[in-house]
């Protein structure tokens, strides 16, 4: 029992600190967003499950940042006025509704699946700041030789200062950060037993 204990504590004392500096790491990853120059692309693409991600890439398709939207991951219950409110037919005609995704790594899916019948090599990717690093991980599997540009969408209550630690963003960043962790070592070990 004494040895157990004793390898549980030596256990705990190497991996906490690497866990802490990853999480560092992969802070300093995300806020990396902050500060993107989104340039034009072939297409715009929107995962759905965050506050203003639709809105958002509809309004960049407005700029004509893109030609074509993506809209993934929609509720297939949800009818496409209710996605799409008062658009104008204009913009309507542009935009493709995806009901097939319903995680993550089927909004990857859905969205290839997409990429490669339009022949599409430069994407924006609109999705929540802390969602961003396992997105683009995930297109990294699926879409390695198209460039991505991430455009995150920022909470209300994030501010520049420590004081964003005290809202839900901290318990966001949280939990992306084991999902990311998971999926960059599920493909890690099925890129090393290929």
């Amino acid at each position: 029992m004494k040895q157990l204990v004793s390898f549980l504590f030596y256990t705990l004392f190497i991996a906490f600190p690497l866990w802490l500096i990853g999480f560092v790491l992969f802070i300093l990853y995300v806020f990396s967003f902050q500060h993107t120059n989104t340039p034009s692309a072939q297409a715009i693409v929107a995962w759905t499950g965050g506050e203003y991600r639709v809105q958002t890439a509809l309004n960049l398709l407005e700029q004509n940042k893109a030609q074509q939207l993506l809209i993934s991951g929609i509720n297939k219950s949800v009818s496409a006025t209710s996605v799409l409110g008062n658009v104008p037919q204009e913009l309507k005609s542009r935009i493709y509704l995806g009901y097939q995704a319903t995680t993550t790594q089927e909004n990857a899916s859905e969205t290839a699946d997409w990429v490669y019948k339009n022949g599409f090599n430069t994407l924006i990717l609109v999705t929540s700041f802390y969602h961003m690093p396992r997105s683009l991980l995930e297109f990294k599997h699926v879409l390695p030789h198209t460039t991505v540009y991430p455009y995150a969408i920022w909470p209300k209550d994030f501010t520049e200062s420590v004081e964003w630690i005290h809202t839900r963003s901290a318990f966001h960043l949280l939990v992306e950060y084991h999902k990311f962790l998971f999926v960059k070592t599920s493909y890690l070990w099925e890129e090393l037993f290929r």
